[in-house]
């Protein structure tokens, strides 16, 4: 409702009109020049007034009648004002006033226009029938008064009526000469009008008929402003998620040779996967999570610590929960071996995990290392962007383009409260920063070396997930089972992998890393490393939060303005 309302339902009618004036001249042609004087005076500062001219109206003869208006100058004082015009529930709406200046007294608008379609025929006579000041200002006018002037003599009767929509009550006219009268008003008040008519000879002039385009509809026009920045939107946002947004590997058609003449890749190249058996080019778990779905979070540094304690650095210990509502707890105790081998974001991980002490608690972690694991998630990006599988950390390019969306609602909403934006070109800018948080999701992209980098990680993410037709290569390798574990976590395949392991009759042994609770099973052990995995990342990502109430909230509220 509030999209395509008319803005005077913003409007402040806080001011008085002293007088308005009307003159009409038709032309040989048939067209209307008018010339309306309106003297206001405002007791409170406004930017302005409105002016509504119906384009649409009944005829005499129950008819819709429509016009074609146009507006050829606006003055304030005598001199050229600032206006706008729309089409705004069957008028076409003037907007007058400079939306940085406020004004207060009094100040005479002259509106100069031209309307075609307000002549018609009754039988033998031709007449002009027109609402001169109308009957929707929320405000009283002192007086009004209207001159109407033929351009060939022929007047034979005239009529004027004032009061609300449809009073008969007269109003004071007289004929000056055969081309010629004037019509007065006493006091009207708000929501009332002065009404003219005029009879003159048939076919004096030619009756023409006002156009009615699709645009004049108050609604679809609403509509059409707030596409405009929508569609804008989508196909900027289209353009560039197809110039950047996707994988080079998809963009670039000649990856192999940028010179050749015709596309040098191997037929199906794209859709070609090859199982892997081993992670290709010794890529750590989380560095196939970032690459998979283009996001560093959580469950990868979970499944780095898991990594880490595969490979010595640390041990994980299973507290039992100490009473029926508790919870189980876990113990990460760092283990002396040298870091020189390690990425930086695993460095970097340990270093923060142990900053205080050499063993430490889960719980201890709550709420404290979110600031951490961010730290961490950059390095990883970081060290992805440094092996060319990004042009720029994916982490940023969402930032920049969700900073961009924001702007452009905030900015929206400040345009329409200070200098009173169209409603509905607002909303559609609004609605384009929402569109562009969600392209934000999807702009980051791999170069060719990530999505060829991709491709190979699905191999091995197939030989996971199908390990039990892979059975030669398990058994030629003892502790494939805990290599293999953090990168079941990061591809959510663990469950899979353990009944894999089972059905193929491997049992492995207990790991010297883990020390659970009962007795070793390698379903019972990914159950507990599951519950590991789901408790850590829940807790590294923890941050404090802050309760009570704030400025402006609750229920209740609201509030409005004027022009």
């Amino acid at each position: 409702m509030i999209l395509f309302s008319p803005s005077q339902v913003f409007a402040d009618n806080d001011f008085s009109i002293q007088n308005f004036n009307s003159k009409l001249i038709v032309q040989k042609n048939g067209v209307a020049n008018v010339q309306e004087t309106i003297v206001v005076d405002f007791p409170s500062e406004h930017h302005g007034i409105f002016r509504d001219i119906p384009y649409s109206y009944q005829g005499r003869n129950g008819k819709t009648m429509y016009t074609d208006i146009s507006v050829q100058d606006v003055e304030m004082d005598g001199e050229l004002e600032q206006y706008s015009t729309s089409y705004m529930g069957g008028n076409l709406e003037i907007k007058i006033g400079d939306p940085t200046i406020t004004i207060t007294g009094e100040h005479t608008y002259i509106i100069y226009y031209t309307v075609k379609g307000i002549l018609q025929n009754y039988g033998t006579q031709d007449e002009l029938y027109w609402n001169v000041t109308g009957n929707s200002w929320g405000v009283p006018i002192s007086s009004a008064s209207a001159t109407v002037t033929l351009a060939k003599s022929g007047i034979e009767q005239i009529a004027c009526y004032e009061g609300a929509f449809g009073s008969t009550n007269p109003c004071v006219s007289k004929t000056n000469t055969d081309s010629q009268a004037e019509f007065s008003s006493s006091y009207l008040n708000p929501e009332e009008g002065l009404t003219v008519a005029v009879g003159y000879t048939h076919g004096l002039f030619p009756i023409l008929v006002g156009k009615h385009s699709w645009w004049q509809s108050s609604f679809l026009q609403e509509i059409a402003k707030g596409a405009i920045p929508v569609v804008i939107t989508l196909v900027v946002m289209a353009y560039l998620w197809m110039k950047k947004g996707r994988d080079l590997l998809l963009r670039q058609k000649y990856l192999f040779d940028p010179h050749a003449k015709e596309d040098t890749r191997p037929l199906g190249y794209k859709d070609a996967i090859v199982v892997e058996y081993t992670p290709p080019d010794g890529l750590r778990p989380a560095e196939m999570g970032v690459l998979v779905d283009e996001k560093a979070d959580q469950l990868d540094v979970t499944a780095t610590v898991i990594d880490l304690a595969t490979r010595g650095y640390l041990t994980i210990t299973e507290i039992p929960k100490k009473w029926v509502f508790g919870s189980v707890d876990y113990t990460l105790t760092r283990k002396k071996k040298d870091t020189a081998g390690l990425l930086d974001y695993e460095k970097e991980l340990l270093n923060r995990l142990f900053e205080i002490a050499d063993v430490v608690s889960l719980s201890d972690l709550k709420q404290k290392f979110y600031k951490d694991l961010k730290v961490v998630e950059d390095q990883l990006d970081q060290e992805l962007v440094d092996k060319k599988f990004f042009p720029q950390s994916p982490d940023a390019i969402r930032t920049t383009y969700f900073i961009i969306g924001t702007v452009i609602m905030v900015g929206s909403f400040l345009l329409y409260n200070f200098i009173h934006f169209s409603v509905s070109f607002t909303a559609g800018c609004v609605l384009s920063g929402l569109l562009i948080h969600i392209f934000s999701r999807f702009m980051p992209s791999r170069t060719a070396q990530g999505a060829e980098m991709l491709r190979r990680i699905k191999g091995y993410q197939l030989f996971i997930s199908g390990a039990e037709k892979y059975k030669q290569q398990f058994f030629e390798k003892e502790n494939m089972f805990n290599e293999i574990l953090p990168y079941a976590i990061v591809f959510g395949l663990t469950e899979k992998f353990a009944k894999a392991m089972k059905d193929m009759g491997i049992e492995p042994t207990q790991p010297s890393w883990y020390v659970g609770s009962g007795a070793f099973n390698s379903m019972l052990f990914v159950s507990q490393l599951n519950a590991f995995s789901s408790s850590m990342s829940q807790t590294i990502a923890s941050s404090p939060s802050s309760g009570g109430g704030f400025s402006g909230g609750g229920g209740g509220g609201g509030g409005g303005g004027g022009w």
